[in-house]
């Protein structure tokens, strides 16, 4: 996969081209009537936008293959706008039909639960259609609902001031208009009709100055959550590798703006909810790309009582603020004592949550589809899921998280469209990895087999369980001699580990370590043979690769290495079969090299580019003695009762051993204390550290995530059907995906799609926001070109992807859709 992209210069970011347009809100400023020509609507484009952009359907909104409520509201806005002019009297007709036809379906769908800007803006809506002489209101149980909810909210917020019930809602959303705190163009529209205040004109002028008729639902548009989300979106897809540059530039950008926020003297309660989403997603996306950044910029809500207690009250407002808080913890440093209070915090608001739906509480579909997140986030820690998988869910799931906060804004990352280029761009990128990994597991087959290493008849076969779990967390295309290099690696691992631990005689074992001390199988038979000629033919082909690259050679660096690890294994096989039991601190400085971590990984991070310095490896950094540490204590802990039973020394056993008065569980925590603790130091060499070069820390990383998710709640590695479903996924299975409009998006289709320009001589969105002669002012000048090569899609399982995939990026439309921010009451 060939990927070139150029990103924009920051001065020709337009953040606006990215995002859609709000049915809603253009027709609330169709119906503003111009001053100065009686009977004519000031924003005639915004007019004319709403006649051009009716679906098929007879609704307004995204065409998507199934409608959400906001259809409801966006229909009931434009029939309204085209009666008021009298214009378009078939759209009304169609529109009507589609509110008749469709109303009691979706709200249905809804549970009984609505959000609040629903429950305030849907009955108002169809009071606003009944003055004009729209008959939309019939009586269902459902609707008669709605309305009993608006009243509830409107009480509610009556006891809060000394307004009447129906002065309160408007008058208080005048007051946070005037005070810069409404960002909905529709609000701001329904002000000027109320006021004419002729900054509420202002403030009109400039949004159809900035985004044309087809206006967004926010504006104006926060554009740092714009390049955030954008660049969360991109990585949750899988597709951050053909993206390295714009990536690179964007998270600048945020960095800049991160550093730069100066710690109000007190948190608005309103804008709270995107504020948090906003900086712990702006934290975690920056620390994972290697910035060192401070957490205080969203932890700071918890040293304020009233908030705290805010948040409690009003956790449904808070859920997808607190769902990020939570995942922004997953990269805890040492003694970050704020983000240690805030991932409890965050937890026990998500568990909150969980236990609704155990208790079979009704709840709306967003809100189902918000929960499958929390219960996912929960239940597997984040070093142990595998960003492979990760990605597949991303694609495969209904619904992209945004930040959503209640009452006020709602923010879905992608529009139908959008979202479609996205989704199919990485469903080919997907679908890429898979036949390289196919092909990848079959070289592996055949190399094994060739070695012998693969009849052995003692050893474990795990060749495709450790391929599976490093191209599951190394999975960019470009890796695949890495990859292969850690699998063989891997193999000659396993295969040696389990000839020391259960096959060979002392003297056999003996042998081997001292031959491949001298490097010279003088003397070896049978396994012990087949082991070293392995090994040796393995050292010659990675030394031989950085030799012809490189200029100079790392195969005595090589032997050293496997001369230590074999040295290791030889050791522990001399304290089980004599039954010695060793000291901690004995058994730790053999049982950190006998894991083999750093042998599977160093050798493979030659391949890497740019590759580590061998001066630096010889040194053997701080970050892969962590790493040697971490992946034995993860062993320690999931195999105890295999090494009792085998009468092997263990960490949970000697612990016991020096305290008589520790039980197997009290043991184990002491130990799972030291492995939490020393994830942190992990992190922050990984994240933040310069003792290497990026690729190596993450090669790193990713061997720590594959050695997590393997000893996550149980030993996987050494379970037969544990993880079969996960290996068919990453690398068998077809994607099951349908784009928003139900079918598979054709390429053809997404390349003149990609090609289209934005033409904002026109000022609207959508089908007419187009042209093929006007200049870009979209995100991306772009190139991408997707070449696989196979037979046919057909055989996607058992060969490798078969089809020529091309595919030009020029200038795509990359929305982030933001749902419509409601005003208040219309």
């Amino acid at each position: 996969m060939k990927v070139k992209q150029d990103l924009l210069a920051s001065s020709e970011f337009d953040v606006y081209s990215l995002v859609p347009p709000s049915p809603y809100d253009t027709a609330w400023l169709s119906m503003v009537p111009n001053p100065q020509q009686s009977g004519q609507p000031l924003f005639q484009g915004c007019l004319d936008w709403v006649l051009q952009h009716q679906n098929r359907g007879g609704f307004w909104g995204e065409n998507t293959a199934h409608h959400t409520i906001e259809c409801l509201t966006s229909t009931l806005a434009c029939i309204v706008a085209l009666t008021t002019w009298n214009v378009g009297h078939d759209a009304i007709q169609k529109g009507l039909a589609f509110i008749h036809g469709n109303t009691e379906k979706l709200l249905e769908e809804q549970n009984g639960s609505f959000p609040e800007w629903f429950a305030i803006v849907f009955p108002a809506m169809i009071e606003l259609a009944e003055t004009k002489g729209l008959h939309v209101y019939f009586s269902n149980g459902l609707v008669e609902q709605v309305f009993l909810e608006r009243q509830e909210i409107l009480q509610t917020r009556r006891r809060l001031s000394a307004c009447g019930p129906q002065q309160y809602y408007p008058e208080l959303m005048l007051k946070h208009l005037e005070d810069g705190l409404i960002q909905s163009p529709s609000a701001i529209a329904y002000a000027f009709m109320k006021t004419g205040n002729k900054e509420f004109l202002v403030k009109l002028n400039s949004i159809v100055q900035t985004c044309g008729y087809g206006v967004p639902a926010v504006y104006p548009l926060d554009e740092d959550l714009v390049k955030i989300l954008l660049i969360n979106q991109i990585e949750t897809l899988g597709l951050a590798e053909h993206f390295t540059e714009e990536v690179t530039s964007l998270l600048a950008q945020v960095y800049r703006s991160y550093i730069s926020c100066e710690e109000p003297k007190s948190m608005a309660k309103n804008p709270m909810p995107l504020q948090l989403y906003k900086h712990s997603l702006a934290f975690r996306l920056l620390r994972l790309h290697g910035y060192r950044v401070s957490p205080r910029n969203f932890c700071r809500f918890l040293e304020d009582e009233d908030i705290v207690a805010y948040i409690e009250e009003h956790q449904e407002l808070f859920l997808r603020a607190m769902y990020n808080v939570y995942r922004a913890t997953d990269v805890t440093f040492t003694g970050e004592n704020q983000l240690e209070d805030a991932r409890a915090f965050s937890r026990r608001i998500l568990e909150k949550e969980t236990m609704k739906d155990c208790m079979n509480l009704v709840r709306p579909i967003s809100m189902t589809n918000l929960q499958g997140q929390i219960k996912h986030e929960l239940s597997i820690p984040w070093l142990a899921r595998l960003d492979h998988l990760e990605h597949r869910r991303c694609i495969e799931r209904k619904e992209t998280l945004g930040p959503w906060t209640g009452n006020s804004l709602s923010y879905r990352l992608l529009s139908c469209q959008s979202n479609a280029m996205l989704v199919q761009l990485a469903i080919e990128n997907y679908t890429l990895r898979q036949s390289i990994f196919r092909n990848e597991l079959k070289e592996l087959e055949r190399w094994s087999k060739e070695m012998g290493l693969a009849d052995m008849g003692f050893a474990r076969q795990k060749t495709t369980y450790c391929h599976f779990a490093v191209a599951s967390t190394a999975s960019n295309s470009s890796l695949s001699d890495v990859r292969l290099a850690v699998v063989k690696s891997a193999i000659l691992v396993t295969v040696a580990d389990d000839f020391f631990d259960t096959e060979g005689s002392m003297d056999e074992l003996e042998a081997l370590a001292n031959a491949v001390n001298r490097w010279e199988p003088k003397g070896l038979t049978g396994h012990g043979k087949t082991i070293f000629n392995a090994l040796k033919d393995f050292v010659d082909e990675i030394s031989g690769k950085f030799f012809n690259k490189n200029g100079y050679d790392i195969k005595a660096y090589l032997q050293d290495l496997w001369c230590q690890t074999f040295a290791s294994w030889l050791k522990e096989a001399e304290w089980s079969r004599n039954g010695h039991a060793p000291s901690t601190v004995e058994y730790l400085q053999v049982a950190t090299s006998s894991i083999a971590s750093h042998t599977i990984l160093l050798p493979a991070a030659f391949l890497l580019n740019p590759p580590p310095e061998i001066d630096i490896l010889k040194k053997r950094q701080p970050l892969t003695n962590s790493l040697m540490l971490l992946t034995r204590l993860l062993n320690e802990i999931k195999s105890y009762q295999k090494e009792q039973e085998e009468g092997k020394p263990n960490l949970v056993l000697l612990y016991m051993k020096e305290n008589p008065n520790l039980g197997v569980e009290e043991s184990i925590a002491i130990v799972q204390k030291t492995l939490d603790e020393k994830k942190k130091e992990f992190l922050e060499l990984a994240l933040s550290s310069n003792e290497m070069p990026e690729a190596c820390k993450q090669l790193h990383l990713h061997c720590l995530k594959a050695f997590q998710m393997f000893f996550n709640s149980t030993n996987a590695f050494d379970s037969p059907t544990e993880l079969l479903a996960d290996i068919n996924k990453a690398i068998f299975d077809p994607l099951r995906v349908e784009d928003v409009q139900g079918s598979f998006m054709p390429l053809n289709s997404l390349q003149n799609t990609l090609g289209l320009k934005k033409d904002k001589s026109l000022a609207s969105h959508g089908k007419s926001h187009y042209s093929s002669s006007k200049p870009c002012n979209g995100f991306f000048k772009s190139t991408c070109a997707i070449k696989v090569q196979g037979n046919s899609r057909k055989d996607l399982v058992t060969k490798p992807y078969s089809r020529i995939l091309s595919l030009e990026m020029r200038n795509p439309s990359i929305y982030t859709t933001f749902s419509k921010p409601k005003a208040y009451i219309h």
